[in-house]
């Protein structure tokens, strides 16, 4: 038995990281272009952070707007360049981080945790089942990541060193300097006037793109998803954007009834409630919502399969950062103070000798 983890750009954000679409737009919109279709498609940003939230479907919606394939390509290919850019800033400013030995450990410590304890606090009877199948056995664990970035990785196989566990991960959509994929999951999504080629469906196509360039990620990524006992998405969505992927998930429930998911939404973290009973109201809410949003057909079926963990979060790596920061801080401060008081002792104890030798 194995537990998958599935991790989206909540982990990023998590880590402090400034890489929702809309940090990325707050530049993009305001560099200079000498394309006359970069400038309006920037406008069109600009006009609406909203709208472009999610910049995957808002594109395949912008597609209808734009005279043909060449320009579609045109402002994916810009805005995909500018991204990975920002990304790799942010990406670079964390690896910065955790250099400091202390940072590093700190930040490790909550990643066990979480490893440990992503099943807690939803009933007594989820707790017995995962105890049961060892789910937090690092042995056992698997990872698919849908970011760019490779933070979680570093912090994976930091972790993972010392056991029995050569797993690395699977980056689905791609990494950064290699093929990051922007994109819909189907051609159907794009809403475009006009036919798109191979070329096309190619730069916005993620299924597309990975048959071309990389098939074995989506073969590793299946089989993860297979010879999972349990999995916990965390930071993503699984929207229409990667709907082949939902429905991978969605499938694997069906197929097992000891199958059980757990899914981490921002919202429900921060929820409060004041009684156990409360607290189970809440997420059979959350549970109610997401398998509307996903469209499952009897979703009572799978009901009890579905866990969204209420007023609590893991991978809280900003938090530890921020306290590690201020140690650090303090430890500077500490140190300075040191060598001043030791300055003024010796200029106690040596001044009259240092003004006679001076003299």
């Amino acid at each position: 038995m194995s537990t998958l983890f599935l991790i989206g750009n909540g982990f990023d954000i998590n880590c402090g990281m400034k890489t929702k679409y809309t940090d990325v737009y707050k530049k993009y919109i305001n560099e200079e272009s000498g394309s006359a279709v970069i400038k309006k498609f920037k406008e069109s940003i600009a006009a609406d952070f909203a709208t472009w939230g999610d910049f995957e479907m808002a594109m395949a919606e912008y597609a209808q707007k734009l005279n043909g394939e060449a320009e579609f390509l045109e402002c994916i290919r810009d805005f995909a360049k500018y991204m990975e850019q920002h990304l790799s800033e942010e990406n670079n400013r964390l690896k910065q981080l955790l250099k400091d030995e202390n940072v590093l450990m700190a930040v490790v410590k909550e990643m066990e945790r979480s490893f440990k304890t992503f099943y807690t606090d939803i009933s007594h009877n989820i707790d017995v089942i995962m105890e049961k199948r060892h789910a937090t056995h690092f042995m056992g664990l698997r990872a698919i990541s849908f970011n760019y970035t490779n933070i979680f990785d570093i912090l994976w196989k930091e972790i993972l060193k010392h056991v029995i566990n050569d797993e690395s991960v699977t980056h689905i959509h791609g990494v950064l300097q290699d093929g990051p994929v922007l994109g819909v999951d189907n051609v159907d999504q794009i809403n475009a006037n006009y036919e798109l080629t191979r070329k096309g469906k190619r730069g916005f196509v993620k299924p597309v793109f990975n048959s071309a360039y990389d098939e074995q990620r989506v073969v590793e990524a299946k089989q993860k998803i297979k010879n999972a006992s349990t999995i916990c998405a965390y930071g993503i969505s699984l929207g229409n954007s990667d709907l082949s992927w939902r429905n991978e998930i969605i499938e694997w429930l069906k197929a097992d009834k000891g199958h059980h998911l757990f899914v981490y939404m921002y919202k429900f973290s921060k929820e409060k409630y004041f009684t156990v009973t409360e607290k189970l109201d809440i997420e059979d809410d959350a549970k109610e919502q997401l398998l509307s949003e996903w469209e499952i057909e009897n979703p009572n079926e799978l009901f009890d399969q579905i866990h969204i963990p209420c007023g609590k979060n893991i991978f809280n790596v900003e938090n530890v950062l921020k306290e590690e920061m201020q140690k650090s801080e303090e430890r500077k401060q500490l140190e300075l103070q040191k060598r001043i008081e030791k300055g003024e002792k010796f200029v106690q104890q040596n001044g009259q000798k240092v003004i006679l030798t001076k003299l």
